[in-house]
């Protein structure tokens, strides 16, 4: 297949390190002259090289010489330059799964719609084990004449395991329950239950795992019954600090790997938890991490929702984020946001968000120091008062 190779990063819309075949070459000034990736930011040279972030990172800020042709440079002399992602998916380009075995020619902002109906890529026969393309791999199965590998039987251990350990939740489930019944609440032993409930979930999860590999679909599907019987809300949670208020909680998964790209890649960037709703309002959180210095900040949105009718406006409730540890209510950071901003507190016009309000910046050391991280996302409990 005809084309140019490129490593795209710093693009919002592409997964990172995302390698594209181009119909024809990109412009040199589009492309690291170093190491070759296509980046969202570079530099320019007065020699005319290009460098990404990272290349340019290796060189002294002050009489740095261009490490092509040793020509000498002040900071001064560089200039800075944005790769727009409207300019790029402009471009026009092969399939990045199908390969060869694909006929996509097409805009690189076309590509997203055609990987959904994609069948050229490979994937592994289940029974003789070898790559075959998607698109043929149901006449495979029928045809192939390999043996599937037989599977054990679940041992008598591990399914007495699984199921002490459905007993312990199911134990748990009930303890919670006869807390928050009781006139004499306790909250912290109705958050301590529900923590060791999750403990229970995530070990049962990890033994259900290699019991999978092991056993056939019938004990599978048995298993993965009982398991969902059982099932319960993953993340820690936080009850209202006094009557009459509201709380959810939302999560920014993946959060941790979200970080160390940025500071490697030494950009700015923003994630947002999933859409929620509260008291009638529909909104959604935003952690920034403002270029690479180590900071993150938390913002909160009001978006329009099924109730927008029903709730009064301007919004004007109290806001409380308070970032959660997994155990330890006494580690919880709590942000106040300043619903002030007009903008911000209006009823949002239909199919927008209104423009974001600041909960103030924390320094990410202090999130990672107080265990804050939980299976690589951060929960935050959202209260409105």
């Amino acid at each position: 297949m005809p084309g140019t190779e490129y490593t795209l990063t710093g693009f919002d819309d592409f997964p990172e390190r995302q390698l594209v075949v181009f119909v024809k070459p990109l412009p040199g000034t589009r492309v690291c002259s170093v190491c070759g990736v296509v980046p969202f930011r570079s530099v320019l040279l007065p020699c005319g090289h290009v460098l990404c972030q990272v290349c340019r990172g290796q060189i002294p800020t002050e009489g740095g010489t261009c490490p092509l042709d040793g020509m000498e440079f002040a900071h001064a002399d560089i200039v800075r330059v944005t790769f727009k992602q409207s300019y790029l998916e402009q471009h026009r380009v092969f399939c990045v799964a199908g390969g060869e075995q694909c006929s996509f020619e097409g805009r690189l902002c076309d590509m997203k719609d055609h990987l959904t109906e994609c069948g050229s890529d490979k994937g592994r026969c289940p029974i003789c084990q070898q790559f075959v393309v998607r698109s043929a791999s149901v006449e495979h199965c029928r045809q192939c004449s390999a043996e599937a590998p037989p599977r054990k039987p679940v041992g008598p251990t591990a399914v007495s395991s699984v199921l002490e350990k459905l007993g312990d939740m199911r134990k748990d489930l009930e303890g919670i329950l006869e807390r928050a019944s009781s006139e004499d609440l306790d909250k912290n032993a109705v958050v301590n239950g529900v923590n060791s409930l999750m403990e229970h979930v995530a070990t049962l999860e990890g033994q259900f795992a290699n019991i999978e590999k092991e056993t056939s679909g019938d004990q599978c599907d048995s298993l993965l019954s009982a398991l969902k019987t059982a099932a319960c809300t993953p993340g820690p949670y936080r009850s209202v600090s006094k009557h009459g208020n509201f709380i959810a909680t939302c999560v920014f998964s993946d959060v941790c790997s979200e970080n160390k790209a940025l500071v490697f890649e030494s950009r700015s960037h923003v994630i947002s938890s999933e859409i929620c709703t509260l008291a009638g309002y529909t909104f959604k959180l935003e952690c920034s991490f403002p270029d690479y210095n180590r900071l993150v900040s938390f913002s909160l949105k009001i978006c329009e929702g099924a109730w927008d009718l029903c709730v009064e406006w301007p919004f004007s409730k109290k806001v409380t984020l308070i970032l959660t540890h997994p155990v330890n209510m006494d580690k919880d950071k709590r942000l106040q946001v300043s619903m002030q901003d007009p903008q911000a507190c209006k009823k949002p016009v239909r199919g927008s968000a209104n423009e974001g309000t600041s909960a103030g910046i924390v320094e990410w050391e202090y999130v990672e120091r107080h265990g804050l991280i939980s299976n690589n996302g951060l929960y935050v409990n959202v209260e409105f008062e």
